[in-house]
């Protein structure tokens, strides 16, 4: 697959996420994808696919809205790294907007591995009462 196809997969993914075709974007998800975040926080660590589809469908339920708005982009052979933010407002009232770098690594039009930095103080602050 070229860079630009790669790109496009990411792409693809986030905006089918932000429009909550779950399924769609986990069809993009090799069936032993790998997906590490930073950190830890009980979001932190190795996650396989179930527990990824079953944390954004978590995510999605406990925010009246959520989206991520995708910023750079840069693709060598099989790895795209995007820049990222994520806006929207928690069930408690609390306004999110939390920054992201992702890496993805992908093979035959798959998503395989992911490595997720964010900031895992703000995301546990949302939950915090």
């Amino acid at each position: 697959m070229s860079l630009e196809d790669n790109k496009q997969i990411v792409r693809n993914y986030f905006e089918l996420i932000n429009k909550k075709e779950n399924q769609k974007a986990f069809d993009l998800l090799s069936e032993n994808v790998n997906w590490w975040i930073l950190g830890s926080t009980k979001v932190s660590g190795t996650k396989d696919k179930r527990l990824i589809t079953l944390g954004f469908k978590m995510i999605q339920r406990a925010f009246e809205h959520i989206e991520f708005i995708l910023h750079d982009f840069t693709a060598e052979e099989n790895r795209v790294a995007v820049t990222a933010e994520s806006k929207g407002k928690h069930s408690n009232g609390k306004e999110y907007n939390n920054h992201y770098h992702f890496l993805f690594i992908i093979e035959n039009g798959k998503v395989i591995k992911v490595k997720e930095y964010l900031d895992t103080e703000h995301a546990s602050w949302i939950d915090a009462k």
